[in-house]
């Protein structure tokens, strides 16, 4: 953190866009960066009340936010850089639903369903070759997230 008279020169300057412009640390500016309200007031509680001056981590500011987002976001599955991998072991024109939770954590957020069939596609960073041959090829049994029973 900079100094309340420090701050107050920046935005005299015009190097920022007043006091809740989203690079300044200050409340507004954490709102205008998407910090929820929960997430401030954990972060206060969690940092508590001191006569010492001491630099808080902003690594826990943002880790009361992505608690926050944890509890309320919904969640999405996608495959954005797609890579097709064939299951050579599975029957043909099958095509199973799956289900899926959205949230591990928090069950009452919901299931969706997805297909399972002998073509998928995967996040191409998820492969990687070796220079043997393809982690994939190998004879290792492998296991789809909600594709099989835990």
């Amino acid at each position: 953190m900079m100094s309340k008279r420090r701050l107050l020169q920046l935005v005299e300057e015009g190097m920022v866009n007043g006091w809740n412009d989203p690079r300044m640390p200050t409340i507004s500016g954490f709102r205008r960066r998407g910090f929820t309200p929960e997430s401030i007031r954990n972060f206060a509680d969690r940092i508590g009340v001191s006569k010492r001056e001491y630099i808080q981590d902003v690594t826990v500011l943002e880790d009361c936010l992505r608690e926050d987002l944890n509890a309320r976001a919904p969640r999405v599955m996608a495959v954005l850089r797609p890579l097709k991998v064939v299951i050579e072991n599975y029957s043909g024109g099958k095509v199973e639903e799956l289900e899926a939770v959205n949230n591990r954590k928090i069950l009452c957020q919901g299931q969706g369903r997805w297909p399972f069939s002998k073509v998928l596609y995967i996040e191409q960073d998820d492969f990687k070759k070796s220079r043997r041959r393809s982690t994939f090829a190998s004879r290792r049994a492998l296991r789809c997230g909600f594709a099989m029973p835990t």
